[in-house]
């Protein structure tokens, strides 16, 4: 389901560690992903589109069927609906920087409805890679540069239907050793519509897609330094039906799409501005709570809005929040966000179009598309950087 306000999360110690997508967006259209810290926790629990996973850690075994989406992992039972050619943007938990590796995005039709489907005996074709650079960094450096995001295009052509997403990073930093690799994958439901009428025919199944000696994923990425890298898989397939580099040998640099909005070119464009700024210090915690062995998430919310004789709109939010990161010690951090919207020719043209983002562990939002290109921030989180807690 689409991102829905949540007053108390609860989470392991263990989330704080390795990696999950929490979110995606679609063309805009930002969806909650299932997490294993705080989904189970909610009541009701939530229908999702993406699949369920066990924890935050990795599948080490290729063979096993966790490789498909994850271990333990059950079928969503919602499905989002993407045209043919639409932006998938994954969200992130924050990526530890000594997890370098490539990123791998794959589809499959289910061939009726995904939450019905096995996984593993679905037919993948990949439809985006990246892997390492020519100047030595990897694309998991560039998830971390753009604020822990990837974004990658659904083919134009593919054929309308239920289609199976899998998502992953993998991990090299051990990979020098068997099943030292770490794949962290996750799967969601789409509904792909339009015209086209491709079926790729260069596939894999999973598990049987990798095998655990392939040279991209036994490799030992620090001595000696690898110029060049075999990113495990199929070829890209690419609109039109060609095929891309695929697992090529050679260290290139990646291409990738930009979660940068265009930038406004006009005084018009920037008169929707959005700030964000640390206020104050959170409300102490109890002893109880501090000694506990889980961390709690706790957003507490005030909003006042004011409308000026001018016809400036005003909103501002507050938020404190609290989370017991260990039996001895506390993390707690503080934001507030304010949303000013003038009245502008431009504006006003545009406010007819504001569209309502509602964000889990936050507030809901009201803003103007062009309120996000002013100021980069990412769609599916207020401010992006607290994503990092969950």
């Amino acid at each position: 389901m689409k991102s829905t306000i949540v007053s108390t999360l609860s989470f392991a110690s263990a989330a704080l560690a390795h990696g999950i997508v929490s979110q995606i967006s679609i063309d805009g259209d930002c969806y909650d992903l299932y997490n294993p810290y705080s989904t189970p926790y909610q009541n009701p629990v939530p229908e999702l589109i993406g699949w369920s996973i066990e924890s935050n850690g990795p599948v080490e075994d290729v063979s096993t069927a966790g490789i498909a989406c994850n271990t333990g992992s059950t079928a969503a039972q919602l499905s989002a609906t993407a045209a043919a050619g639409a932006d998938v943007k994954f969200f992130w938990t924050t990526w530890p920087e000594s997890h370098k590796g490539p990123v791998m995005t794959y589809l499959a039709n289910c061939n009726g409805n995904c939450k019905d489907a096995d996984p593993t005996t679905l037919d993948f074709f990949k439809i985006d890679e990246a892997g390492l650079h020519s100047d030595g960094s990897w694309a998991s450096d560039a998830v971390i540069a753009d604020n822990s995001t990837w974004t990658v295009k659904i083919p134009s052509d593919i054929a309308a239907g239920n289609y199976l997403l899998r998502h992953e990073l993998l991990a090299l930093h051990a990979a020098g050793s068997a099943n030292g690799a770490q794949f962290y994958p996750v799967c969601a439901n789409l509904k792909i519509t339009g015209s086209g009428s491709a079926v790729p025919s260069d596939t894999v199944k999973f598990p049987g897609g990798y095998k655990a000696t392939d040279p991209g994923i036994l490799i030992n990425i620090y001595y000696p330094a690898p110029t060049n890298y075999t990113i495990p898989g199929p070829a890209v397939y690419t609109a039109g039906g060609a095929a891309g580099s695929g697992a090529v040998t050679t260290a290139t640099t990646a291409t990738t799409t930009s979660s940068v909005v265009t930038a406004p070119t006009s005084a018009a464009d920037t008169a929707t501005t959005v700030t964000y700024v640390p206020i104050g210090t959170a409300p102490a915690v109890s002893s109880a709570a501090a000694e506990s062995t889980s961390s709690t998430f706790v957003p507490v919310v005030s909003s006042t809005s004011s409308i000026g004789t001018d016809g400036v709109m005003t909103s501002t939010i507050a938020m404190y929040v609290s989370s017991y990161v260990t039996e001895t010690s506390t993390l707690v951090q503080t934001v507030k966000f304010t949303l000013t919207v003038t009245p502008t020719s431009t504006t006003v043209a545009k406010a007819t179009k504001a569209t309502t983002r509602k964000h889990t562990k936050y507030v809901t939002v009201t803003k103007t598309e062009k309120a996000a290109a002013a100021t980069n921030v990412p769609e599916c989180t207020p401010a992006g950087r607290y994503r990092n807690l969950w």
